[in-house]
C-alpha cells in the first residue's frame, strides 16, 4: 500500500495555513474518506480543531479520479513538536496514513529571573529564559557598556537552548545598573532587562 501524500508548507505561528492530503494512486470505484487527527507529546489521537474541506476529486482520466482534503488552522506555538496524522478509507476496510511531525516558527516573551536586591560580596544569578523555535541566540549586557558580560574574569554565563544563565560573583556598590537580556530569533531582537541593586552591609 502507498501511503496519501502530505503538503506541509513553512508553518509560522498566527499565520493561517492549509496542509494538503492527497490519497495515494488514482480511484475509479467509490470516494475515499479522509479524516485528519492531531496528537500532541504523549496524548491520545484527536480531531484537530480547524477547517477540514470535504473530499475534492480531480478528473486525471476519463475513469480515473485523484482525491485530496485540505486543512486550514492558525499555527500556534501549542502545535510545535506535535503530529498530524491524514487517515485514507478505502472500500473492504483498506486504510492508508501518513503522519508527520510539525516545526512552527514562534517566539514567547523573554522572562528574567533570579535575585536583584543583593549585598556587597553577593553573587549576582539571573536566568533569562526565551522559549522560541528556532532556538534563540542570547547575550547579556549592562547599560552603558558595549562589552559581554561574560568575558570578565569573575563571571560566567551557561547557555542552554532558549536560556542563558549569568553569574557574576563578589558583586560590589558600583556593579549595580541595569542588566539586559538580549535575544536574537531569525530577524528579529528582542530586550528585556534587570534593574540590580548592590547595597553596603
Amino acid at each position: 500500500m502507498q501511503k496519501p501524500t502530505l503538503m506541509i508548507p513553512p508553518l509560522m505561528e498566527g499565520k493561517q495555513t492549509t496542509l494538503t492530503c492527497t490519497a495515494p494512486g488514482l480511484c475509479s470505484g467509490s470516494v475515499p474518506q479522509i479524516t485528519w487527527t492531531w496528537r500532541g507529546e504523549g496524548e491520545n489521537d484527536s480531531h484537530i480543531t480547524g477547517n477540514v474541506t470535504a473530499v475534492k476529486n480531480e478528473s486525471v482520466t476519463s475513469v480515473a479520479q485523484r482525491y485530496s482534503s485540505t486543512l486550514t488552522f492558525d499555527p500556534s506555538a501549542e502545535h510545535h513538536g506535535t503530529s498530524v496524522t491524514c487517515k485514507v478509507g478505502f472500500r473492504n476496510n483498506i486504510t492508508a496514513e501518513e503522519t508527520v511531525t510539525l516545526n512552527v516558527t514562534y517566539t514567547k516573551k523573554p522572562v528574567i529571573t533570579g535575585r536583584r536586591s543583593l549585598e556587597e560580596g553577593d553573587a549576582l544569578n539571573l536566568t533569562c529564559s526565551f522559549e522560541s523555535f528556532p532556538p534563540s541566540r542570547i547575550t547579556w549586557t549592562i547599560l552603558g557598556s558595549n562589552k559581554k558580560l561574560h568575558n570578565e574574569s569573575r563571571s560566567y554565563l551557561q547557555s542552554s537552548p532558549g536560556s542563558a544563565t549569568l553569574v557574576i560573583h563578589n558583586m560590589a556598590v558600583e556593579h549595580s545598573g541595569k542588566y539586559i537580556c538580549t535575544a536574537q530569533h531569525l530577524n528579529t531582537t528582542v530586550a528585556v532587562y534587570a534593574n540590580v541593586t548592590v547595597t553596603c552591609e
